[in-house]
């Protein structure tokens, strides 16, 4: 069976789903040009100003240096014994103290953008040019990236504070002076969701990307104590894994009340990431900080993973799973306040105690069964709390089919 992971947005074209975002790793057409010879579905610039940025260095870094505490337990002697190892690689989040692209506007729209375009003529994907910041700048900018050969404009809310109407107008602007498709890219602490979505729609944008990287944070180096970042007050915006959950929930908010297409953004590392956000209603996804660190091939790993999961779950397109999880997010309880407990399907346990460590009531423990050891839940002290169902790597602990009825 065959499966359809390209997706079209606003008349662009897609060959898959996955897009990078506006970043390092679109610094310039011969960047792009790697992109797209790594299989991205289409190539987004990094965000072009008024005036090149002064960037500061240092300006990227993984936080705790790339490694990652997990719990690795052990049975000796019948008795749980836990460690923590570090897992080299497996982060959780990013830093970045970066501006907009430190190219001259000129630059862009007499070299890297008509270089960008060629590229993706050849891969058959779109050019879409990011551009900030505020509407009087896009009003000027907007033409000229679609004169060299930008197809879509994605504009950053980056630096436009706490409220709305900056978006809005930036909106009004692009609009008015270019025919090209319109996706304002949303930051997380933007505040009036809802209204700024409905804004959006009678402005006419064509789609909206959600979200952009958290902060101010920060993160010092315990060795040296001194910030792993050079900007102002060592600050940083954090991105990958640790924002994926902010990001799926902005993006179903906008595709419960907006017809729009939203392009997900934050924390995709895995095809099944890319798979979440879809069910969250995204219509396909951008991708920075595990390009960053894995490099462009990234985009083809998770384009042929989407595709894999699709057809293992019997999917032929994945339009099929586009919004399925909506139903299901109400305002009102999703659960009961009463107990209702896990179960465990013995032939799936590994006895790997992940269950047993992580349960604070005391209630799961892997115990002789024969042979073999499986988990077991104690009823009388289960809180149906569900961690345990989250941590098992094989699904043998799990709420049964009928919990949600």
């Amino acid at each position: 069976m065959s499966v359809e992971i390209s997706v079209e947005i606003a008349g662009l074209k897609f060959r898959n789903p996955i897009l990078n975002s506006a970043c390092p790793i679109s610094r310039d057409g011969k960047a792009m040009e790697l992109l797209a010879e790594g299989g991205a579905g289409g190539l987004v610039a990094k965000t072009i100003g008024i005036k090149p940025a002064k960037v500061p260095r240092p300006h990227m870094g993984v936080i705790n240096r790339g490694y990652l505490g997990l719990m690795s337990p052990k049975y000796e002697n019948g008795k749980l014994v836990t460690k923590i190892v570090n897992v080299r690689g497996a982060y959780y989040g990013f830093l970045n103290a970066e501006l907009w692209s430190d190219l001259p506007p000129e630059q862009w729209f007499n070299v890297e953008l008509p270089y960008a375009r060629r590229v993706a003529e050849k891969h058959g994907i779109p050019l879409i040019a990011s551009l900030g910041y505020w509407a009087h700048e896009l009003r000027e900018l907007g033409p000229k990236a679609v004169k060299a050969g930008a197809q879509g404009i994605e504009f950053s809310t980056h630096y436009v504070g706490f409220e709305y109407k900056p978006v809005v107008e930036s909106a009004k602007a692009l609009k008015e002076v270019v025919e090209v498709p319109v996706f304002p890219k949303l930051s997380p602490h933007l505040i009036g969701l809802k209204e700024m979505i409905r804004e959006l729609e009678k402005v006419g944008v064509d789609g909206v990307v959600a979200i952009n990287t958290i902060g101010p944070t920060l993160h010092i180096d315990v060795e040296s104590g001194r910030p792993i970042m050079g900007g102002p007050n060592g600050h940083g915006w954090l991105s990958g894994p640790a924002i994926k959950p902010l990001g799926v929930a902005v993006v179903a908010e906008i595709a419960k009340i907006s017809k729009l297409p939203v392009i997900g953004v934050g924390g995709i590392s895995q095809p099944e990431d890319v798979i979440e956000y879809v069910m969250a209603g995204a219509t396909a996804v951008q991708v920075c900080t595990q390009a960053i660190l894995e490099g462009p091939q990234v985009f083809r790993r998770l384009a042929e993973g989407v595709a894999k999961w699709l057809k293992e779950h019997g999917y032929s397109s994945i339009e099929d799973i586009r919004g399925i999880a909506l139903k299901h997010l109400k305002p009102e309880l999703a659960g009961w306040y009463e107990v209702k407990n896990p179960v465990v399907s013995e032939e799936k346990c590994i006895a790997c105690g992940l269950c047993e460590q992580s349960c604070t009531y005391d209630a799961v423990h892997v115990l002789p069964k024969g042979n073999t050891r499986v988990a077991v839940v104690d009823t009388s002290k289960c809180y149906g709390c569900g961690v345990c169902t989250t941590v098992c790597p094989t699904r043998a602990i799990h709420f049964p089919a009928n919990y949600w009825v």
